[in-house]
């Protein structure tokens, strides 16, 4: 994801240690969606979680989360977002999306 304002701290859903810091996030809910969290705790998951990142960018980036406030946006936003995450394993034979097992491999440090 991009950052041009050096607020945002990227966390690996995969480090055990990481997700320790927000418990109540489950593994599956943030396979399934980008989630934000703010300096308040407060969550912001899909097409609303990648608006919050937005508000914090300069320039044209920055800019474009006032789109949200244009009727209609935030709906489709969120539609287009859902169609993108459902695809972004790929899709098997019968046109099903893939996804990656979300167990996770405890075996190694």
């Amino acid at each position: 994801m991009f950052d041009n304002s050096n607020a945002i701290d990227l966390i690996d859903l995969h480090d055990a240690d990481a997700r320790a810091q927000f418990p109540t996030l489950t593994i599956q809910a943030l396979m399934d969606e980008l989630h934000v969290v703010d300096d308040q705790g407060r969550v912001t998951r899909g097409a609303r979680a990648v608006n919050e990142v937005l508000r914090w960018q300069h320039g044209l980036q920055g800019w474009l989360a006032y789109l949200w406030y244009i009727p209609g946006y935030a709906w489709l936003a969120e539609w287009q977002y859902k169609r993108i995450a459902r695809s972004r394993y790929g899709v098997d034979c019968d046109g099903r999306p893939i996804k990656p097992s979300t167990r996770l491999d405890t075996s190694q440090p």
